[in-house]
């Protein structure tokens, strides 16, 4: 069994417990438990297993430790991004004309830029969702759909849905996307079927 199966194993049989634990850490903490950093934290370490090749430490412990770091690193990435993105918009009035000439020059180049950019991003989730509507049922369908499109945590589409078993059966169909969706093969498809227009 590889290593990277072991430690989705795990963390499947132990979801709960895991949970239990960061909640208890994040209260001594005094920080609010976050579950999508949960799921993220998950799918970061299996990739990350999955690109070395092992994991270090197989044992609960190890397994439960590694998964933790990775939860409260990823809550200190969110709080920086946060931090810049709100120092950001501090701008005083020296910078106002540079700022004008850096985003709106006179090819409104950046205007251009972002309409094809958000264009590529609609484009790549109308794909990934017919590519998962195509080889899920229905009913996963719309599952990936209330947690992706809507922004529900697991719990919350859990609760709409009344279904058992919904946080493995969307990381399931996230696993099959890193699998089988490339970025390159989206943008291929993007510029086969809009050639013209980009």
């Amino acid at each position: 069994m590889e290593d990277y199966t072991i430690f989705l194993d795990y963390v499947g049989k132990n979801y709960e417990a895991i949970q239990g634990k960061l909640k208890i850490i994040c209260g001594r903490n005094k920080q609010p438990y976050n579950q999508d950093y949960l799921q993220e934290s998950i799918i970061r370490c299996h990739n990350a297993i999955k690109k070395k090749g092992f994991l270090r430490d197989k044992t609960p412990y190890g397994i439960e430790s590694y998964l933790i770091r990775a939860y409260f690193n990823l809550d200190r990435e969110d709080k920086r991004a946060a931090h810049n993105k709100k120092r950001d918009r501090n701008y005083d009035s020296e910078n106002i004309n540079e700022l004008y000439e850096t985003y709106y020059n006179e090819n409104n180049t950046s205007a251009v830029d972002k309409i094809k950019h958000d264009f590529e991003k609609d484009f790549s989730i109308l794909y990934i969702m017919s590519a998962v509507e195509e080889n899920f049922s229905q009913e996963d369908f719309y599952l990936f759909r209330l947690k992706t499109l809507c922004n529900m945590t697991y719990k919350q589409v859990a609760e709409k849905t009344n279904l058992k078993g919904v946080r493995t059966r969307i990381l399931e169909i996230k696993k099959w996307l890193q699998e089988n969706v490339k970025k390159d093969d989206v943008k291929d498809k993007l510029y086969e079927a809009y050639k013209d227009l980009l």
